[in-house]
């Protein structure tokens, strides 16, 4: 099907909303709000109950003084707080027990720091802290039982099928290692002097926050739960950074001494790096890597299965070179019945790539080297087609041997050539070697191939060894390195792990001075008044990856968001980076320079802004980027939205700019934080 000819299914299959269909929704908008109320007053009554039983049991009596009664009022103010800027009482009709989980995990650490600076702000100094901690940490057990077990929200409770893959050993196994390094770093040492009542409170914080952190990412089924070994790692993070984050306020809140607090931290340290190691030990093999998937979805279009090139699909003929006075060429009969006539797959790529009869024979190289000097020996300008089978992974000095090819051919000339992408490097060791000695193997050869080049200390070590032999690179990389080079993408397509692609000379060439290889980069982006500014940023994508920009925009366009659809240049872990904004932190070099400032329409690159309409791109370069932008705020998912979001940001801007940025600063900060919302 033609991209010209995709209809959304969904339109047509939708109907006018029936008055059966408005009376099923008036009756679910009921029951969401009886079940949101009957929420808020169980809540109430479990804490205000837990709250009285523990005050009695400490002080023997229900008589409340002028500061006790103070003291409750704030521990409710408290838990207000928490369940507004938790959102644990909002009911939807999906939410799954791992969002209500998460909902009242927020909830506990957003009251736990409310009490604490309202109890500061209010200097109530003899408050009793265990009791505070001791009422939330047992009304918690509680309401989870309610909200999990025989809450009304039927969606968000404990499914036996949901947990029938609790892995019971695994769970057993990590809280053994929880409490060899609690006692390892916290019995032993505080033995001889005793517990006191904050130190056993503190423990129990302890196992409490590793219970409901587990819960919430799901970390005793991750085969279960994780679609790649990414996502097992990212889930692993999000548990790791939920216990510690939980037990440091906890700590804080009870106001344990400096020393037993460190100790309790280096136990959750030691247990979170032998409790991951364990974990991807267990499961690694289990979890199915998915970590190129982008990429085997790019490609999936260009697979021998369905051998058609871009040209045919959007309804052009081949790429043909119109040599004048060719009538016949004998280059498709030397391609089919000598080169290539072992390799029938790789031809019928070729021929529907290129009108193989439209080039001169005469002015056709067809080569399978590695040799420079194949190229070098060459005339300038003097060939239409050049050929090379052999992969650019073994070229010396790569952008050199490219900018030969171009040189040796004629304007409009085509250059095909082979790629060995790193995503299938790992295939091949998995081909080759049992499943641990392959990843063993492969993180050797991923430290050497592809961490050693690309940093400043080690990149002369690798060159000097390596001799740029058998080079892992990426497709994007692969591509970018020939736009970079002045080559303009015809087609590709993979045949048994090797992409072969048509590229014809384009352009002239212009080289890049300080092209960034390193992990951390710049990039070309408009600042105010149209000017030109470098935003500094870690790499999330393959090298190279920015100058294919408009190729990957071409065959996949954008995505909810305004992001590009399927974009293979963004590794998995370059998704990650981006999840946790890490890719983000070093833009604050550039709000120093005052390149950027903190709130503002995002920074964006030349191809990025032809998206817009003309009179919002030159309206546009009037203003400063920013670090956060109305996107944030806004949502947007298309890039019609995207361009009226920021329209209406710069309306406003414009006639208040301070009162502006802080109104969608909040805005953007509780979509991030409480929504949990990300641009990728």
């Amino acid at each position: 099907m033609s991209d010209e000819l995709k209809i959304d299914i969904n339109l047509l299959n939708a109907k006018k909303p029936s008055s059966s269909s408005a009376f099923n929704n008036s009756i679910f908008i009921k029951i969401r709000e009886k079940s949101f109320i009957t929420n808020v007053i169980v809540s109430f009554i479990i804490y205000l109950s837990v709250f009285l039983i523990f005050y009695f049991l400490s002080k023997k009596s229900f008589y409340f003084n002028a500061e006790n009664l103070r003291l409750i009022g704030l521990f409710l103010v408290s838990l207000i707080l928490g369940s507004i800027l938790s959102r644990k009482f909002e009911f939807k009709e999906n939410d799954s027990s791992e969002k209500t989980l998460i909902k009242l995990y927020l909830s506990l650490l957003i009251t736990l720091c409310a009490s604490l600076v309202l109890l500061l702000l209010f200097e109530i100094q003899h408050f009793n802290r265990e009791l505070i901690l001791v009422v939330l940490l047992s009304g918690l057990v509680i309401e989870t039982y309610y909200f999990m077990v025989i809450g009304i929200n039927r969606h968000s409770r404990i499914s036996v099928i949901e947990h029938k893959k609790l892995s019971i050993r695994y769970f057993l196994l990590d809280g053994f290692i929880l409490t060899f390094f609690c006692y390892v770093y916290v019995f032993i040492p505080l033995f001889p002097t005793g517990f006191s009542e904050k130190e056993f409170l503190s423990i129990a914080v302890v196992f409490i926050s590793w219970l409901i952190s587990a819960a919430s990412t799901h970390k005793f089924i991750p085969v279960v739960v994780s679609s790649n070994r990414w996502n097992a790692i990212e889930l692993q993070i999000k548990f790791y950074f939920r216990i510690i984050a939980l037990v440091i306020v906890s700590l804080i809140f009870l106001d344990v001494n400096y020393n037993v607090s460190f100790q309790f931290i280096n136990a959750l340290i030691g247990y979170s790096i032998l409790s991951s190691l364990i974990s991807m030990f267990l499961f690694a093999k289990k979890i199915q890597n998915k970590t190129d998937e982008p990429t085997v979805v790019f490609l999936k279009a260009y697979e021998m299965d369905s051998p058609v090139s871009s040209k045919t699909k959007n309804g052009n003929s081949k790429y043909s070179f119109n040599s004048p006075g060719i009538t016949e060429s004998a280059v498709k009969q030397k391609l089919g019945f000598e080169y290539l006539k072992d390799y029938g797959e790789v031809f019928s790529v070729l021929d529907n790539m290129l009108d193989l009869k439209s080039f001169d024979t005469r002015k056709t190289v067809i080569i399978e080297s590695d040799e420079p000097n194949n190229v070098s020996s060459l005339q300038p300008g003097s060939q239409q087609l050049f050929v090379n089978l052999h992969i650019l992974n073994d070229q010396i000095q790569l952008n050199d041997y490219i900018l030969d090819v171009r040189n040796t051919l004629a304007d409009g000339g085509v250059f095909v050539g082979a790629l060995l992408p790193h995503h299938y490097r790992y295939q091949r060791f998995i081909k080759t070697y049992s499943f641990w000695t392959a990843n063993m193997f492969y993180f050797f050869d991923f430290m050497w191939k592809r961490v050693f080049p690309k940093l400043p200390i080690t990149r002369e070590i690798y060159f000097n060894f390596a001799k740029e032999k058998d080079r892992a690179i990426s497709l994007a990389e692969g591509l970018g390195r020939l736009v970079y080079c002045g080559f303009k993408i015809i087609d590709l397509a993979a045949v048994d792990d090797v992409v072969y692609f048509a590229v014809v000379k384009n352009g002239s060439y212009t080289p890049v001075k300080k092209f960034f290889y390193s992990p951390m980069f710049k990039m070309k982006r408009i600042g105010k008044g149209g000017k030109t500014i470098y935003v500094y940023k870690l790499r999330t994508m393959y090298p190279y990856s920015e100058f294919i920009q408009d190729f990957v925009y071409k065959h996949n366009n954008l995505e909810s968001g305004g992001k590009f659809k399927d974009d293979f240049r963004v590794p998995a872990w370059g998704r990650l980076f981006r999840k946790l904004w890490i890719d983000e932190l070093p833009m604050l070099i550039n709000w120093v320079k005052r390149d950027l400032k903190f709130i503002g329409v995002r920074p964006i690159s030349f191809h990025y802004l032809s998206l817009y309409s003309k009179e919002h791109q030159e309206r546009r370069k009037n203003f400063k980027p920013g670090l956060l932008p109305p996107f944030y705020a806004d949502l947007p998912k298309t890039i019609e939205e995207i361009e009226l979001s920021e329209k209406k940001y710069l309306d406003s801007y414009e006639k208040n700019p301070v009162k502006t940025d802080f109104r969608y600063f909040f805005m953007a900060m509780n979509n991030i934080l409480i929504k949990h919302k990300r641009s990728a």
